[in-house]
């Protein structure tokens, strides 16, 4: 009976200290990149702990199937088996790291590391991770289609953003002057998938009515964002205008001044004309009046009968060419009506003419008398 607790004591301490030795190998971290770039390479780790134990071999497996084994006792340690879309770099792999040259679409996947140790336990870890080959878009920035140069405050913004074929599809995102967009005021489009690679292209649209609070000192920026997790990063930006109102002609200076001109002129021309018509009929009849009362009278009597016609003649001329200027003035009035200030210039030309016409009227009649006293007295000096 003695015997029999024996050996259950030794197959218990032989069990104890079989777990004891499993607990010891362990791995620490496996480190397999999520994305790698399309025709770089990709560094595998697998990082262990043997805890005194041996090693007996370190393989790696995609998908389920061998591509690298290292076994410490062979020569030479490491070793290779083929597998389509990897490609071993054996002068850069070792037992902890494994060295991927030239990565394709068919490097992705599922890669294993399995770690085992010596005899008698050849104890196992193993632990895996996912890898995906990125094919990056091949028309650089995305691109902003649908969009107009200036909108108004009520229009629509309706505009997509595409981005290039890529592997796997980009994520689109957009943002209107630096702030993320709502959810509803985007438009989702299904992947399109083409080529021979399968190659995604990701559309987004975006649908917003504009409002005030869209513009930022008259201006609006759309910017669409494209990327894919850390390794690939692009955007495109464009900026828009409001509609800002139209200033009407500036004509008010031009306008004024033709009609300070159209009032001026025929007050002052007609003024000239006056003194004019004045200074000969003073030189003809008042001067020689004057000239009478402290001298005796001419021994030719005959003189301002002679005078008289050209006078008359010259108040003639004198008073057409102010007829004359009176039309055209009035004619440049009556144009001017259809301008800014066109009332205040008529007004004004109407209360010149009544003007001028009272001075005229008042030195004809002056004329008139000053003419007939003359002829009476040179009458009574030819009696």
């Amino acid at each position: 009976m003695f015997g029999h607790l024996s050996l259950l004591a030794a197959l218990f301490f032989i069990g104890t200290l079989k777990d004891f030795r499993v607990a010891g190998l362990r791995l620490t971290e496996v480190r397999i990149p999520m994305y790698v770039i399309k025709g770089t390479a990709a560094q595998l780790e697998c990082l262990y702990d043997l805890d005194g134990e041996a090693l007996y071999s370190v393989k790696w497996y995609k998908d389920g199937n061998e591509f690298y084994r290292y076994v410490p006792r062979d020569m030479p340690p490491a070793q290779t088996f083929l597998l389509p879309g990897v490609n071993v770099d054996l002068h850069n792999s070792s037992d902890a790291i494994v060295t991927l040259r030239n990565v394709n679409l068919q490097s992705a996947g599922r890669f294993r590391c399995e770690v085992s140790g010596e005899a008698p336990s050849f104890q196992t870890v193993t632990e895996h991770g996912d890898m995906i080959v990125a094919y990056l878009p091949d028309e650089g920035s995305p691109k902003i289609s649908g969009g107009r140069p200036r909108y108004q405050i009520g229009d629509y913004v309706r505009v997509n953003c595409t981005a290039g074929r890529s592997k796997p599809a980009v994520k689109l995102s957009w943002q209107v002057n630096g702030e993320p967009v709502e959810q509803q005021k985007l438009r989702k489009y299904d992947t399109i998938v083409s080529g021979r690679d399968g190659l995604e292209t990701s559309v987004l649209g975006l649908q917003f009515r504009v409002e005030q609070k869209h513009f930022r000192k008259g201006n609006m920026k759309l910017k669409c964002i494209a990327e894919l997790s850390t390794v690939y990063w692009r955007c495109n930006e464009e900026s828009v205008e409001g509609d800002r109102p139209q200033k009407a002609p500036v004509l008010e200076s031009r306008e004024t001044v033709y009609a300070s001109n159209s009032r001026a002129d025929p007050v002052q021309g007609t003024s000239y004309r006056e003194l004019f018509v004045t200074k000969i009929l003073s030189l003809l009849f008042v001067q020689p009046n004057a000239a009478s009362s402290a001298a005796p009278p001419s021994s030719n009597p005959a003189t301002p009968l002679v005078l008289l016609p050209v006078a008359l003649a010259v108040l003639v001329m004198a008073t057409l060419a102010q007829g004359i200027a009176r039309d055209i003035d009035t004619d440049r009035i009556s144009t001017d009506r259809t301008a800014p200030g066109g009332i205040g210039i008529t007004k004004g030309a109407q209360q010149a003419r009544e003007l001028l016409a009272g001075r005229g009227e008042e030195n004809r009649r002056t004329s008139h008398g000053k003419s007939a006293t003359q002829l009476e007295k040179m009458a009574l000096t030819a009696r």
